[in-house]
Order: C-alpha cells, then sequence, then structure tokens
C-alpha cells in the first residue's frame, strides 16, 4: 500500500510538471521537478524537498520544502492555512527553520516549521538558486546577474508550485502567507511588491511576516548608497561572488577544539572567537547581533550565550552556510534602501504600494525599532508588530538578538505561538 501512495505522489510530481511547464508557456523557461524526498521528523509531521529546474542553465534550479501533517503516508493534510518561509543571506532553509535536523540533542519538534505544522499549517520553504551551486565551482560568471530581484521571481515560482501542490480537484488554494528571518524578511517585501502587480486570480501572498529585518532603513540609507556603489565596482571589476567557507571553520573548531587557539583572531581560543561572532554587534549605524548573551565584566570577552545553547550555535555556523553567494544581492538590498541612483535595480521598487497584512517581529538585540520604519511605507491598514524583550531596559546589548528568534530555548512562547495566532486570526 505504502509503494502504491508512493508512486501516486511521484506520479503527482510529473503531472504538476507539465501542468508548470503549461503555466509558463508564455516565458523562455519551464519548470520540472527533478528530485523529490520525503522523511518523518516526529510524530505524523512529514517533511518533503523538490529540486525544481527553473531553467535551461545548470544552475537553474531552486530547492522547495514542505512541512506538513500527514493523514498517511505521502497524503499531506488539506489545511487551511499555509507559510512560506525564506532563509537569510547565506542560509539554507533546513538547517534554519528545522533545527533538530543538525542537532540532535534538542527536543525533535523545537523548530519553528515543525512547531506550526504541530498546529495546522501547511508549512513550505525554499533554498534560491545561488545555495545549491557546489563547492567545487569554479567559473562563476552565470552568477553575475543572479540578486535579489532573481530570488523574487524563484519565491513566486516556488509559491505558484505549491499552491499548485495544495490544490484539490475541488478547490484550488488560495494565496499564502510568506515569512523569512533578515535577507528572507527583504524577500518577503519584494515578492510582496512584484505580486500586487499581477491579476487579482494569480497573486499568490496573503501577507506578510517578516523577522527583524526590513528593504528601508533611516538610519542606514546614506551608508547603504555607499555601500551600493562599492559593490556595483566590485562586481564591475569581475569579481561576482563572496565566500562563505570560513564560517564552516568557525563552527567546526569551536565544535572539536574549542580550547585552542583561533586562525582567525590569535588573541582567543576557537571556543571564544565564535561567540564573538554571535554576540559583538555589527558596527553599523544600527548595533545588532545575532544572540544574546553573557560577557566577562572585566576582559569584555563573551562567556555564553544567555538564550541559545553555545552548541547550536557552533553547529548553525558549521552547517547553514551556502559555500557562495552573489555579491548582485549586497548590491540590490543596497541600492533599494538608497533609493536613487541605480536605475538597474528592481528590487522592492513598488514596496509603497504593498497592501496586504503585515506582522513584523522584532528582536530588541537584533534590529529592533528600526525595523518598522518599512512598515510606514506601505499602504498596509493592517499592520502588527512584535518586539520580542526579555530583559530590562538598557540591556539590549545582552538581549534576545536576531538569530534567537529562531533558536532560543524560549521562542516558541515568545515568537512562535503569537505568530500562529497571527496567521489564525486572519483566515
Amino acid at each position: 500500500m505504502q509503494r502504491k501512495l508512493m508512486l501516486n505522489f511521484f506520479g503527482l510530481l510529473f503531472v504538476l510538471s507539465v501542468v508548470a511547464n503549461v503555466a509558463q508557456a508564455q516565458r523562455s523557461s519551464s519548470w520540472l521537478v527533478q528530485q523529490a524526498e520525503r522523511q518523518i521528523l516526529v510524530d505524523n509531521i512529514a517533511y518533503y524537498q523538490f529540486v525544481v529546474s527553473v531553467g535551461p542553465g545548470q544552475h537553474d534550479k531552486i530547492r522547495i520544502h514542505r512541512v506538513v501533517k500527514e493523514r498517511a503516508p505521502y497524503q499531506p493534510m488539506n489545511v487551511h492555512q499555509a507559510v512560506m518561509f525564506f532563509p537569510g543571506e547565506p542560509t539554507y532553509f533546513a538547517t534554519l527553520y528545522i533545527e533538530p535536523l543538525i542537532d540532535k540533542k534538542i527536543a525533535r519538534d523545537r523548530s519553528i516549521a515543525i512547531y506550526l505544522a504541530e498546529h495546522d499549517i501547511d508549512v513550505w520553504g525554499m533554498d534560491y538558486r545561488w545555495a545549491l551551486v557546489p563547492e567545487n565551482t569554479t567559473d562563476f560568471t552565470f552568477i553575475k546577474d543572479w540578486g535579489a530581484e532573481r530570488d523574487v521571481q524563484d519565491g513566486e515560482i516556488a509559491l505558484t508550485i505549491a499552491r499548485m501542490m495544495r490544490s484539490t480537484l475541488r478547490q484550488p488554494a488560495g494565496p499564502m502567507f510568506i515569512s523569512g528571518l533578515s535577507y528572507g524578511a527583504q524577500i518577503n517585501y519584494g515578492i510582496a511588491s512584484d505580486d500586487l502587480l499581477l491579476p487579482p486570480e494569480l497573486r499568490n501572498v496573503k501577507g506578510i511576516i517578516p523577522l527583524d529585518c526590513a528593504v528601508a532603513f533611516k538610519e542606514l540609507q546614506a551608508v547603504d548608497c555607499t555601500t551600493a556603489a562599492q559593490v556595483k565596482a566590485t562586481i564591475d571589476s569581475g569579481n561576482y561572488y563572496s565566500d562563505n567557507r570560513s564560517m564552516w571553520q568557525m563552527g567546526a573548531l569551536a565544535l572539536s577544539h574549542p580550547n585552542w587557539t583561533s586562525p582567525f583572531d590569535p588573541t582567543v581560543d576557537n571556543y571564544v572567537f565564535a561567540l564573538e561572532v554571535a554576540e559583538y554587534p555589527e558596527l553599523t549605524q544600527i548595533p545588532w547581533h545575532f544572540m544574546g548573551g553573557s560577557f566577562d565584566p572585566d576582559t569584555g570577552l563573551p562567556t555564553g550565550l544567555n538564550f541559545t545553547e553555545e552548541r547550536l550555535w557552533f553547529e548553525l555556523l558549521k552547517y547553514n552556510e551556502p559555500p557562495y553567494y552573489p555579491l548582485r544581492l549586497d548590491y540590490e538590498t543596497a541600492a533599494a534602501d538608497c533609493g536613487q541612483g541605480f536605475p538597474d535595480v528592481a528590487f522592492a521598487s513598488h514596496i509603497r504600494q504593498i497592501n496586504v497584512p503585515i506582522f513584523l517581529v522584532e528582536a530588541i538585540g537584533g534590529f529592533g525599532h528600526s525595523a518598522g520604519y518599512n512598515t510606514t511605507l506601505t499602504q498596509s491598514n493592517d499592520v502588527n508588530i512584535l518586539t520580542v524583550q526579555a530583559l530590562p531596559n538598557g540591556m539590549e546589548a545582552s538581549d534576545y538578538g536576531h538569530a534567537d528568534l529562531l533558536t532560543a530555548r524560549d521562542a516558541d512562547t515568545r515568537v512562535w505561538r503569537p505568530i500562529l495566532d497571527w496567521i489564525v486570526a486572519h483566515p
């Protein structure tokens, strides 16, 4: 029986590919499901992955994820509400939103994706095409024009495919919520910006749930104008990508040899250096950190994390970083915040016309209240903001950080439950 269900399931994927090709007939490319996998995460929560070809090139593919309750193997339950998560830059969907896949010591259901699925939300995700570029790649000319707007277009494809798969013969699936941490939140605004240009019956976005980030920041606009020009010059000089593999080494050394001297900073050991990456604020006009932690009062060096296990942070460094990402992402996101002088950037260009509901979740030790400015630029009359703060005012340097929203031990009550309640309140 299970083999028959599995064959029926993969047969559905073949039909999906055909339908998708027809849907894309007016474009120059087609969609084709190349790989499909399934595993059980906990109880009756299944995790599906699909690699989808979205263009003619070797690297023109994305990976779509689904975390959902099943009524039987290969038979996802037909639940009403759905949300698609987009990763940060540069991260993978699975390791960012399903942490038990990389840390076997935490509870199997300690993940925002599993949490929402357990509460009858159909959870989806996407890996950007640049996240699937192999480590042994040497020619990066193909990545030159891959920017935030390309990720937005791929996100629309992923949403369309998800809606196809959620539909039944009797009932087509409606638009979905979208969410994402950091760069994923910026992609939320970009997708919503483009989505509203489609005819109403083709729109995929029901509302957005940006997590601790935005496209536009009052404090960063001047800096981003300079950054955009600098990154554009780097791209024009022939350098198209950033190499992220040093992050793997930081995490691996903190796990395997925490007391050894760090090759990145000979004044501290591997354990302390990895904590510095988590806790020290980024040197911008908005001082933010990945995770809140404690510090030695004499040296100022970090001594531990307040909300997330140190081990989990080290594993995220080791496993959560694709080897490369295109510099054009940095160029387009900075140019979008600058707002002028970059005519080749279309990313989030219609952000002022966004009118869908918005639920911004901000970490007080992350981008904090700065991310709220972006919501004021939209036309939405349904905006809610949740500020996650665990410590008294004045202790922001040790309080909930950017990534704690997904990894903290109490994130289920502070962050995930309010998101669930907001989704349920928007049927």
